[in-house]
């Protein structure tokens, strides 16, 4: 079901992007950092929902609907691992921004986190994942004058392997 969201969060994107192929979708500098505000603020709320279990956190950065698909992941998560997440957001850069309309923007972007698995019921850690690289889209919408995250799709992700004495060392998460 995450595959078929983020290929959904993709089709709009490109949909959006063909839609306005005669309209001028550079933000304006004052587009441009209420845009780049938001996306550091879902992030963030983002990264304490993970870490605390607590989608409330999410309440004004992300739309009901994205707010539900952060609650099934981490739903999932717990159902099908048994694993809790406690993700530490250390930057994120953003490549594109387009604004479609006035209302609505696609932000492609560059997020590193830290991330510790820890097991839900006996609180042991089971992994740490420094420097994880994910490549992202966001897809925001301008709402009562604040923009709003209402999707989200993991593009790439890349967690760098440390160097060791030969022994291979888990980097899944």
């Amino acid at each position: 079901m995450t595959m078929v969201r983020g290929v959904l969060v993709v089709a709009l994107a490109l949909a959006m992007l063909v839609a306005a192929a005669c309209e001028n979708t550079d933000p304006t500098p004052e587009e441009s950092a209420a845009i780049e505000e938001a996306v550091g603020g879902y992030l963030t709320a983002l990264a304490e929902a993970y870490s605390t279990l607590d989608i409330n956190v999410l309440e004004g950065h992300a739309s009901t609907n994205e707010i539900a698909a952060v609650h099934k992941l981490l739903k999932e998560l717990l159902q099908t691992t048994g694993d809790r997440i406690d993700a530490e957001l250390i930057g994120f850069d953003i490549e594109t921004m387009t604004v479609f309309r006035g209302i609505n923007s696609t932000v492609r972007l560059i997020e590193v986190w830290n991330i510790t698995r820890y097991g839900a019921a006996d609180g042991v850690e089971k992994g740490h994942f420094e420097s994880t690289v994910q490549r992202t889209l966001l897809q925001l919408r301008l709402i009562e004058g604040h923009w709003v995250v209402i999707g989200r799709s993991n593009l790439e992700q890349h967690t760098p392997v440390p160097e060791t004495d030969g022994t291979p060392v888990e980097t899944a998460i």
